[in-house]
């Protein structure tokens, strides 16, 4: 795989040992078809599964490829280059806190691949932006997320709850959160 074919010159990319990842495009929508169409990525997601590979054309052509505060990253393999998901960070400027969020394609599960990616990526934000708090929530039934915040550091905070947009469901959730050490 040419890595240089799947970035344009001056992108933000962020580079681990298995990892490429850089900004989310619209023209990315078919490969994301390999999570938004799956029920079982989406089961503790806020969004639902998308019926069509072109429904994310609705909102993604609306992103910011150059946003301070909503960086969204494709995840991209660097063995094959397949797209693996989405990672993002969020910021909210009154809180001064970074939310992080992530979906991978079902069969990428379980290859660390979340943990070495945000890893990544909350130290990229740290130098480019200047983050130093970090939250993340996740559904207490979903161990999954919960090892992942764990594994990046985060502390448990409060137990909160959160709804599917759709109302379709409504989960019982754990807050975790991350300070980033003053050097």
């Amino acid at each position: 795989m040419n890595k240089n074919e799947l970035f344009n010159p001056g992108e933000e990319v962020v580079e681990t040992e298995r990892l490429l990842m850089r900004r989310l495009r619209p023209d990315d929508y078919l490969a994301m078809a390999a999570w938004d169409m799956d029920e079982r990525v989406y089961k503790y997601l806020m969004g639902s599964v998308c019926k069509t590979p072109e429904d994310p054309l609705v909102w993604l052509p609306k992103k910011d490829p150059t946003s301070k505060i909503n960086i969204l990253m494709l995840v991209i393999d660097k063995e094959d280059g397949h797209a693996v998901g989405i990672y993002a960070l969020n910021h909210d400027v009154d809180r001064d806190v970074w939310t992080l969020s992530y979906v991978n394609r079902f069969d990428d599960w379980g290859k660390g691949y979340t943990t070495e990616g945000m890893k990544a990526l909350m130290d990229h934000t740290v130098n480019a932006y200047g983050a130093r708090f970090f939250e993340g929530e996740c559904a207490k039934e979903n161990v999954g997320s919960a090892m992942v915040l764990k594994k990046l550091g985060f502390s448990y905070d409060h137990s909160s709850s959160y709804s599917k947009n759709d109302g379709s469901a409504t989960f019982e959730s754990d807050v975790f959160i991350f300070k980033m050490p003053m050097e």
